[in-house]
């Protein structure tokens, strides 16, 4: 974290060969990260992506984004390393073995401002994907009330899905292709049918959307 403030006061192609020298990023042609702190014991960045300013990425194992996609500002990006001494020291999710702690995000992807990603099951977003608006939080994990410890499960957005503003996914919730969660949606579950309106709170499905341009695109940004 000390280093890579410290690289701010370098123009970002000095910054970006240091972060690629040093922190052992992955930055693909074309992309750039703002005055943003990301520590991930990985980083792949495609090519033309960019992260915001004032992103914050902490203690995660993975961070992927894909070519084309967009991180906004003020994104905060958590979790807690499966190599991380506070997870060793309380046992926190000892009994997933298979747990990733990872935000993996595809190709011609927009995230705006001012999300949350909880990633310690692991966050998946399909090529396409608009998480739009503001305030969205992403909560891989929980208490397990009846076994009194730590759960985790990932959650998984599905191609060109478009996620409304301040909607709140639990972990273990899953959007299918092609779909749009409205705003202020709660979803806590799987939801597998292509071309649905997802919305409510619980959030259910409301009705198909299917023949939307939106599902259409040949790039991810829209005019």
């Amino acid at each position: 974290m000390l280093l890579q403030i410290i690289l701010f006061i370098f123009p970002w192609k000095i910054r970006k060969i240091l972060l690629c020298k040093f922190c052992k990023f992955k930055i693909g042609s074309g992309s750039k990260i703002g005055f943003s702190i990301i520590c991930a014991r990985e980083v792949m960045i495609g090519n033309n992506s960019h992260i915001g300013h004032l992103t914050y990425c902490k203690d995660i194992d993975r961070l992927v984004i894909g070519d084309n996609s967009g991180i906004g500002n003020n994104v905060k990006i958590t979790g807690f390393s499966i190599n991380s001494p506070l997870v060793k020291l309380h046992g926190h999710f000892s009994h997933i073995f298979d747990r990733k702690c990872e935000l993996v995000i595809g190709n011609h992807v927009g995230i705006t401002s001012n999300h949350y990603f909880d990633c310690n099951g692991g966050i998946y977003i399909g090529d396409y994907a608009q998480i739009a608006g503001l305030d969205s939080i992403f909560m891989t994990h929980s208490i397990d009330l009846s076994n009194c410890r730590q759960d985790a499960e990932p959650i998984r957005i599905g191609r060109y899905t478009f996620v409304g503003a301040r909607v709140t996914l639990l972990k273990g919730s899953e959007i299918a292709n092609c779909c749009v969660v409205g705003a202020g949606a709660v979803v806590g579950k799987k939801f597998k049918t292509d071309y649905m309106l997802v919305g409510g709170v619980p959030a259910k499905e409301i009705k198909s959307v299917k023949g939307y341009n939106f599902f259409e695109r040949k790039e991810g940004f829209v005019k």
